[in-house]
């Protein structure tokens, strides 16, 4: 799985700089085409523009790709002992001491009778919670 995901961002990341040079060559030949009297000056510049944007764009598509690529939760995130110990008690019915030893790292009762639960691996849960909403926040890639 690990690797499929891996493969898939390799493959977007390839047909957007496919893309990317396809735009590329034809804002060369925009050129030629004013030159040879094709298009205006001013449908040169549009289009000029307009290519711009799109390689743009890709461009940050792709460093947006390469930087999820990196991220823990795809690069095998599932393989840490922090996953595979919450895993295994994905579908607990009763909380038995087995579960506390593996899961939580302390308890605190205060005197109004308020309970705090630290788990283990908060930092990792933390880290990997925050990877998540900064995902759910970024704009959906250009087509």
């Amino acid at each position: 799985m690990e690797n499929r995901k891996a493969f898939n961002y390799d493959a977007q990341i390839v047909k957007i700089e496919e893309e990317i040079e396809r735009y590329r060559k034809l804002k060369l030949r925009l050129y030629e085409d004013l030159a040879d009297g094709i298009i205006t000056k001013s449908e040169y510049t549009e289009f000029r523009n307009a290519y711009t944007a799109r390689i743009e764009e890709k461009t940050e598509v792709i460093e947006r790709l390469k930087k999820e690529q990196t991220q823990p939760a795809v690069t095998g995130m599932t393989n840490h002992a922090w996953v595979q110990a919450f895993a295994q008690f994905k579908n607990i019915s009763r909380l038995d001491r087995r579960v506390l030893i593996s899961l939580v790292d302390r308890i605190f009762i205060y005197e109004n009778k308020a309970i705090e639960i630290q788990f283990q691996y908060r930092d990792e849960y933390e880290a990997i919670f925050r990877y998540v909403q900064e995902f759910e926040t970024m704009p959906a890639a250009a087509g």
